[in-house]
Protein backbone atom coordinates (compact mmCIF):
# COMPACT_ATOMS: atom_id res chain seq x y z
CA UNK A 1 0.00 0.00 0.00
CA UNK A 2 2.77 2.46 0.93
CA UNK A 3 4.64 1.82 -2.30
CA UNK A 4 1.49 2.25 -4.40
CA UNK A 5 0.53 5.52 -2.75
CA UNK A 6 3.93 7.10 -2.08
CA UNK A 7 6.11 5.42 -4.72
CA UNK A 8 8.72 2.71 -4.30
CA UNK A 9 11.36 4.86 -2.61
CA UNK A 10 9.40 6.82 -0.01
CA UNK A 11 6.93 3.96 0.36
CA UNK A 12 9.77 1.69 1.46
CA UNK A 13 10.80 4.21 4.11
CA UNK A 14 7.24 4.38 5.43
CA UNK A 15 6.87 0.59 5.41
CA UNK A 16 9.88 0.35 7.72
CA UNK A 17 7.89 2.30 10.32
CA UNK A 18 5.40 -0.55 10.67
CA UNK A 19 7.59 -2.04 13.36
CA UNK A 20 6.90 0.89 15.70
CA UNK A 21 4.19 -0.90 17.61
CA UNK A 22 1.04 -2.96 17.42
CA UNK A 23 -1.28 0.03 16.92
CA UNK A 24 0.64 1.22 13.87
CA UNK A 25 0.71 -2.30 12.44
CA UNK A 26 -3.06 -2.81 12.85
CA UNK A 27 -3.91 0.62 11.49
CA UNK A 28 -1.66 0.48 8.46
CA UNK A 29 -1.94 -3.21 7.57
CA UNK A 30 -5.58 -3.97 8.36
CA UNK A 31 -7.63 -0.80 8.31
CA UNK A 32 -5.91 1.61 5.90
CA UNK A 33 -5.66 -0.80 2.93
CA UNK A 34 -9.42 -1.34 2.97
CA UNK A 35 -9.94 2.39 2.57
CA UNK A 36 -7.06 3.32 0.26
CA UNK A 37 -7.69 0.32 -2.01
CA UNK A 38 -11.44 1.01 -2.29
CA UNK A 39 -12.04 1.63 -6.01
CA UNK A 40 -13.69 5.04 -5.73
CA UNK A 41 -12.88 7.84 -5.72
CA UNK A 42 -9.68 7.56 -7.72
CA UNK A 43 -6.41 7.85 -5.81
CA UNK A 44 -5.69 11.42 -6.94
CA UNK A 45 -9.05 12.55 -5.54
CA UNK A 46 -8.45 10.63 -2.31
CA UNK A 47 -5.16 12.46 -1.86
CA UNK A 48 -6.80 15.85 -2.39
CA UNK A 49 -9.51 14.89 0.11
CA UNK A 50 -6.88 13.78 2.63
CA UNK A 51 -4.99 17.06 2.24
CA UNK A 52 -8.21 19.08 2.63
CA UNK A 53 -9.42 17.15 5.67
CA UNK A 54 -6.02 17.35 7.36
CA UNK A 55 -5.94 21.09 6.71
CA UNK A 56 -9.43 21.61 8.12
CA UNK A 57 -8.68 19.70 11.34
CA UNK A 58 -5.24 21.29 11.84
CA UNK A 59 -3.21 18.18 11.00
CA UNK A 60 0.05 17.98 9.08
CA UNK A 61 -0.50 17.72 5.31
CA UNK A 62 3.13 17.08 4.33
CA UNK A 63 2.72 13.31 4.30
CA UNK A 64 -0.03 13.47 1.68
CA UNK A 65 1.63 16.26 -0.30
CA UNK A 66 4.50 13.90 -1.03
CA UNK A 67 2.06 11.25 -2.29
CA UNK A 68 0.22 13.86 -4.36
CA UNK A 69 3.46 14.95 -6.03
CA UNK A 70 4.27 11.30 -6.79
CA UNK A 71 0.89 10.86 -8.50
CA UNK A 72 1.07 14.02 -10.58
CA UNK A 73 -1.33 16.15 -8.60
CA UNK A 74 -0.56 19.74 -9.53
CA UNK A 75 0.26 22.51 -7.10
CA UNK A 76 -2.83 24.35 -8.41
CA UNK A 77 -5.05 21.38 -7.56
CA UNK A 78 -3.66 21.27 -4.02
CA UNK A 79 -4.07 25.02 -3.60
CA UNK A 80 -7.64 24.83 -4.93
CA UNK A 81 -8.41 22.10 -2.43
CA UNK A 82 -6.94 24.21 0.36
CA UNK A 83 -9.10 27.16 -0.66
CA UNK A 84 -12.17 24.96 -0.33
CA UNK A 85 -10.91 23.57 2.99
CA UNK A 86 -10.38 27.15 4.15
CA UNK A 87 -13.84 28.25 3.10
CA UNK A 88 -15.57 25.31 4.73
CA UNK A 89 -13.21 24.55 7.61
CA UNK A 90 -11.52 27.85 8.43
CA UNK A 91 -8.88 29.94 6.72
CA UNK A 92 -6.37 30.02 9.55
CA UNK A 93 -6.04 26.23 9.28
CA UNK A 94 -5.80 26.38 5.49
CA UNK A 95 -3.10 29.05 5.75
CA UNK A 96 -1.03 26.85 8.06
CA UNK A 97 -1.57 23.93 5.69
CA UNK A 98 -0.39 26.05 2.74
CA UNK A 99 2.92 26.64 4.48
CA UNK A 100 3.19 22.92 5.26
CA UNK A 101 2.60 22.13 1.58
CA UNK A 102 5.78 24.05 0.77
CA UNK A 103 7.67 22.20 3.51
CA UNK A 104 6.36 18.87 2.20
CA UNK A 105 7.53 19.73 -1.29
CA UNK A 106 10.98 20.73 0.01
CA UNK A 107 11.22 17.54 2.07
CA UNK A 108 10.29 15.46 -0.97
CA UNK A 109 12.95 17.19 -3.06
CA UNK A 110 15.56 16.63 -0.35
CA UNK A 111 14.59 12.95 -0.09
CA UNK A 112 14.92 12.45 -3.84
CA UNK A 113 18.36 14.09 -3.80
CA UNK A 114 19.44 11.93 -0.84
CA UNK A 115 18.74 8.74 -2.80
CA UNK A 116 20.29 10.05 -6.01
CA UNK A 117 17.05 10.55 -7.92
CA UNK A 118 16.17 13.62 -9.98
CA UNK A 119 13.98 16.20 -8.29
CA UNK A 120 10.57 17.08 -9.70
CA UNK A 121 9.33 20.51 -10.68
CA UNK A 122 5.96 21.18 -9.15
Amino acid sequence: MFRRIFGDDYGAVLAEQLGEGHFNLVLMCRIAPNIWDFPVPELKVKLLIAISVCAAVHQDVRYFVRAAIHHGVSRAEVEGSLLLAGLEGGFPAAGVARRLVEQGYAEHQAFLLSIGKPTVAW
